[in-house]
């Protein structure tokens, strides 16, 4: 079957000849040609083993099957592990040149017409003889250490790609794939390379602070100095950053599902891979990370970047990596958001539990070292800021948005009472847990959302299944410390989100909240969850259509 479908792909492939300025060889292109060489290898080796399995086999067939038997079972690793990554790259070009192609790839759209085909064809064969020789090998390969962490990585790079095309495909769907409003950092980032910290003549001015004639961004810093490299090589006016959102969140889910398989190897969590994966899909589609992932704008961008490295930074812990790293992590966080720094309380908890459960006595020393050893690159990431503040606005604990161009309102409340005011409590307390849609049957919007905020269990109802008793675990009572001071701390906070699809500011603690989520569900997801997660993905695709076009 495989070899009659390769055979019409190659008749497809040549039945109409290259563009006359192409043209080196019998009408074709040097690509064409080169294409329909390995096409041609691969069909004769196709039709040649359909020929090699008739029912006479000779002596010589059975002499080169006993050969290749062998190779296999000396180099099956090899074998096996060079067909997954094939096929992986194949799969991955193929899903690229899928309609509507994206943006940042788009050249794979004139590419299509000439080799889908073909890499669909390979794709096949890639993977009918990865699966072929894994359920042949199954023993060997899985006593196979090296085999393993190949499979690990294969799933990792899968969660990634799917979550990747998937976050591409909702912004085209959403229509707002070619919407670049109010994404600053890359701006910046052309900026910084130029010596300022300024934007000159930005195309808005919206949620931009003016001081002594000169438009900032007040959030900050981190994107844009991520940025600077590519900034550097293409210009900042070519970054997209609704892509390069697309590309951190993808790596988000990649983190949340190497935090909970590690939480599962220490048996703190006790959950199959499949139920983590069914985490992994409400982390990504089940509440505000996916619009805000994919929106590309400055203040989502840097809250995506927050959750990059403060999931860097417990996956550190976890892993039991240096704390240097881990106060690294954390600090480029707070360099994102600097209520990142309330992450510790978790990171710090981690590490007396894995010390708690290793043999041995608990030493104060060791606990104190590791402690100064990742408060340090915190501290530091802390004065940057203030030192940032203070060559922007010559104030060091001014951020701006007491004169922010922003929303009359917020900027009043800012300025009239504070950033941070127990003022802000019920306001904030609303957004969290009491706004409701209104419904309009008959209406472009039959549930139309509270753009101020709206009740988190109702945006993603597993997280009911939060309310749930704890065992006294050293690790789970940092989650919860540090939820409870994230949660603390915006109750207290001048901004609720402002115009937004669901709470947003619950992405602040989503790392602890997923890992406590994993403990709470026990040993099996229910079918109940499952349908639960099912809601929620509605809920927030609906939501996310909304945000953008309502």
């Amino acid at each position: 079957m495989l070899a009659m479908m390769g055979s019409f792909v190659l008749f497809s492939f040549l039945r109409t000849p290259s563009e006359t300025s192409d043209q080196f060889l019998f009408g074709y292109s040097r690509t064409r040609l080169l294409s329909t060489f390995l096409l041609g290898l691969m069909l004769i080796a196709n039709w040649g083993l359909v020929f090699w399995l008739g029912p006479k086999p000779t002596l010589w067939q059975i002499n080169a099957e006993r050969q290749l038997r062998l190779w296999l079972d000396q180099h099956v690793t090899f074998a096996v592990s060079a067909l997954s990554l094939i096929a992986l790259c194949l799969g991955t070009l193929w899903i690229g040149m899928l309609p509507p192609v994206i943006r940042s790839i788009g050249f794979l759209e004139t590419l299509a017409v000439r080799i889908e085909g073909i890499t669909f064809w390979f794709l096949l064969i890639s993977l009918f003889l990865t699966v072929f020789l894994r359920l042949t090998y199954h023993e060997a390969l899985r006593a196979n250490g090296t085999f393993t962490k190949l499979d690990y990585f294969l799933l990792a790079a899968v969660i990634f790609l799917a979550i990747f095309f998937l976050y591409e495909h909702i912004l085209i769907w959403t229509g707002a794939a070619n919407q670049s409003r109010y994404s600053y950092w890359n701006l910046l980032a052309d900026e910084f390379l130029h010596g300022n910290l300024y934007l000159n003549n930005p195309p808005q001015n919206h949620d931009l602070t003016l001081y002594q004639g000169h438009w900032y961004v007040p959030m900050p810093p981190l994107p844009a100095i991520l940025m600077m490299p590519l900034a550097y090589l293409i210009g900042g006016e070519n970054i997209n950053t609704s892509d390069l959102s697309i590309i951190f969140s993808a790596v988000n889910a990649v983190l949340i599902f190497l935090i909970l398989e590690q939480l599962a190897q220490f048996k703190w969590i006790k959950l199959s891979r499949i139920d983590i994966l069914l985490l992994v899909a409400l982390f990504a589609f089940g509440n505000p990370h996916l619009w805000v992932g994919i929106r590309g704008r400055a203040w989502f961008v840097s809250q995506i970047l927050t959750v990059d490295f403060l999931a860097l930074g417990v996956l550190a812990a976890l892993k039991s990596w240096s704390p240097w790293f881990v106060g690294i992590c954390l600090g480029a966080a707070i360099l994102a958001r600097p209520n990142g720094i309330l992450t510790w309380p978790f990171v710090f908890a981690i590490m007396l539990q894995i010390i708690k459960e290793a043999p041995g006595a608990i030493s104060l020393k060791q606990i104190a070292t590791w402690s100064i050893k990742s408060i340090l690159p915190m501290g530091a990431a802390v004065a940057l800021l203030l030192l940032y503040n203070h060559a922007r606005f010559e104030n060091f604990l001014d951020f701006g948005y007491t004169t922010i161009s922003g929303d009359p309102i917020i900027v009043a409340n800012a300025q009239r009472y504070g950033i941070f005011s127990a003022h802000f409590i019920p306001d904030n307390l609303r957004a969290m847990f009491l706004y409701f849609p209104w419904i309009q049957p008959g209406s472009r919007w039959p549930i139309l959302p509270s753009s101020a905020g709206m009740n988190l269990f109702l945006v993603t109802p597993p997280l009911l299944y939060l309310f749930h008793r704890y065992e006294p675990k050293w690790w789970v009572v940092g989650a919860w410390a540090s939820v409870i001071l994230n949660f603390t701390l915006l109750m207290f906070y001048h901004n609720t989100g402002a115009h937004q699809f669901g709470y947003r500011y619950i992405l602040d603690a989503i790392v602890p909240l997923m890992a406590l989520l994993a403990v709470a569900l026990g040993r099996k997801i229910p079918w109940h969850f499952i349908l639960l997660l099912a809601v929620s993905m509605i809920i927030n695709l609906y939501g996310t259509y909304w945000y953008i076009n309502g």
